[in-house]
């Protein structure tokens, strides 16, 4: 059976996006929205100390409560990551009442989005994904690519990007661009 999900890659910055929850798990998600320039606010009677410290740093909001709908507001995205799976529901469901993305990190089933396995190297992001069904295995295949490509290749995107402009501008025919980006990556190993 073909997985049922569309991978696309999410623009995130200056976004409101709401993490329920105060764990280790959502420390996980909170940092990686902030990597991405989300505008993040976390909902959490309590919350561990790295996330204490992200919102003593004005990095993060915190709403110091049980959840409660209202915050998602005009929210771009939710992350439910509560160890509470009624809580974790519940924030599916508000989340698909008001038109949100919501991933619910114990339950594909109940979210709109799935986070993949991702490897970053500056603006390259491989992601791997299994739909879901073995996180472990999209980590080891990570795990792996990492090998292949290494922290290099951050230069090299950089590096196509401007020869990308200069082939634009001194070859207009898009069907000459093609045969030129063909050999220029049959010789990178």
């Amino acid at each position: 059976m073909m997985s049922k999900y569309y991978p696309v890659s999410l623009k995130v910055s200056d976004k409101k996006c709401v993490v329920v929850g105060g764990g280790k798990v959502a420390e996980r998600k909170t940092k990686f929205l902030l990597e991405k320039g989300a505008l993040v606010t976390v909902i959490s009677p309590q919350i561990i100390s790295p996330l204490d410290k992200l919102r003593r740093d004005g990095k993060i909001s915190h709403l110091p409560a049980v959840y409660f709908s209202s915050p998602l507001k005009d929210a771009f995205l939710v992350i439910a990551a509560t160890d509470d799976r009624t809580i974790n529901s519940r924030v599916a469901k508000d989340a698909r009442r008001l038109g949100i993305l919501v991933n619910v990190v114990d339950s594909p089933a109940e979210s709109s989005f799935i986070l993949p396995a991702t490897l970053t190297r500056g603006d390259l992001t491989i992601a791997v994904s299994t739909a879901g069904k073995s996180p472990a295995l999209a980590r080891k295949i990570k795990e792996d690519l990492a090998l292949i490509y290494s922290d290099e290749y951050a230069d090299l995107v950089d590096m196509i990007a401007k020869a990308r402009e200069r082939i634009k501008r001194k070859y207009p025919d898009p069907q000459r661009r093609k045969r030129i980006w063909r050999e220029i990556m049959e010789k990178i190993q």
